[in-house]
């Protein structure tokens, strides 16, 4: 008869090896996918992810001063341009464009 405590062994045998086999599985299917990427061009939104999937580019500045702070009007408003405008200056002074 089988003890409860063989059984732990074996499961943790066959966890041990299930791993090991989904990991080269995975390598295989990794270099598969790659190469039909690289065979028909596909990118990320090709493939249903959000974006192209190259690195976002930082969005133009919409505002700078002198100093060369600069804003692109997104977000909360820094610190450079909140002193600028307590001091009496206007925001449409900043603009860029």
């Amino acid at each position: 008869m089988t003890s409860y405590k063989d059984i732990v062994k074996q499961i943790a045998a066959l966890q041990k090896e299930a791993d090991a086999l989904r990991q080269q599985e995975m390598q295989a299917a990794i270099v598969d996918i790659r190469e039909k990427i690289d065979l028909y061009g596909l990118t990320a939104l090709d493939l249903g992810f959000k974006g192209d999937g190259t690195a976002r580019s930082k969005p133009p500045a919409k505002y700078r001063d002198e100093a060369g702070n600069s804003w692109t009007g997104r977000g909360k408003r820094p610190g450079w341009l909140v002193a600028h405008l307590s001091a009496g200056r206007q925001i449409e002074e900043f603009l860029t464009a």
